[in-house]
């Protein structure tokens, strides 16, 4: 799933080619949108396109008179975008198309994408909840008071590493940007929110905007220069020498390969993240059981170096 750095960028590419543009075409596939469309016909058409923004996982179009389209992207989705001529042949995963007279964006495979007009956090009730974005816009810094307090506020007995995850208390971070955050500050994932400290607390506040912020100037990169160079001269430290494969991230999939900092072979395991009192959601967790301190009790490993976990 693409994470708040993944979106922010998909934002700047819209936002590049659709600003200050008025529609000319809007086509969209999902229910929602197509309902919209046929209830306020051409309504769109001929209005300027403000500027294309995110806040978290979540891609706001702002169009003038107070309307908007918004997209969340899911598992798959993604954005693209072209000048000039818009390709003539629809593909079968577009779900949205919007064209200017320069150009303009397709949503492909993205089951969420809404129109309409007035506030959009407001509006769509998925907004109305988010947490402190990870990645607020450049004149803004993140919103340190507001993300302890979500975290103060989360049942005490939640795990950080399900915590996190939680778009009410830090909108944007996915399983990805978790595993490094949490490896960055020594934090067991296991470790339960009302045990945090205050030093705990400060390290969080200070690496979530950190990672994301390194992540969307690299392109999903978490490592720092140094430690990549490592990666990459050290066959021992990755999958397949000559890869990028492995050189990404500190934890992330890395699993069976040598910490960073300690040389532990790095794990990976299910973690119980939601629970609705039927039904329990887990996903994979990565982290390096001696620097992070791992209270659980962890199965031998595998001494097998296997990438073929792509859990997101």
């Amino acid at each position: 799933m693409p994470e708040g750095p993944e979106v922010q960028r998909f934002a700047d590419q819209l936002d590049r080619v659709l600003a200050n543009q008025p529609i000319v075409q809007l086509t969209a596939r999902t229910q929602v949108a197509k309902r919209w469309l046929t209830e306020h016909p051409e309504m769109l058409l001929g209005r300027e396109i403000v500027r294309v923004s995110a806040f978290g996982k979540n891609l706001i179009g702002w169009i003038a008179g107070d309307y908007y389209f918004y997209s969340h992207l899911m598992m798959w989705g993604r954005w693209t975008t072209f000048t000039g001529v818009p390709p003539h042949e629809v593909d079968r995963r577009e779900r949205a198309r919007i064209i200017t007279a320069t150009g303009g964006a397709i949503l492909l495979s993205a089951p969420v994408f809404q129109l309409g007009q007035g506030n959009p956090y407001t509006q769509i009730e998925i907004l109305r909840s988010l947490g402190a974005d990870i990645l607020p816009q450049s004149s803004e810094p993140f919103d340190q008071a507001r993300f302890v307090e979500a975290l103060r506020l989360s049942q005490p007995d939640r795990t950080i590493g399900a915590a996190l995850l939680d778009q009410s208390i830090a909108a944007g971070i996915g399983n990805y940007l978790r595993a490094e955050i949490l490896f960055l500050c020594q934090l067991d994932p296991w470790r339960r929110v009302g045990d945090l400290t205050e030093q705990n607390l400060h390290q969080l506040c200070q690496t979530v905007p950190q990672v994301a912020r390194r992540a969307y100037e690299t392109g999903g990169f978490t490592v720092s220069d140094l430690d990549r160079t490592r990666m990459q001269q050290d066959p021992g430290l990755v999958y397949r020498s000559g890869s990028e494969w492995g050189t990404r991230h500190y934890v992330f999939r890395r699993t069976n390969l040598p910490c960073l900092r300690c040389n532990t072979p790095i794990r990976q395991q299910k973690q119980l993240v939601r629970t609705d009192g039927t039904e329990e959601k887990t996903r994979i967790i990565y982290f390096c059981p001696v620097c992070q301190q791992v209270s659980i009790n962890l199965k031998p490993r595998s001494t097998k170096r296997s990438t073929a976990d792509t859990t997101i």
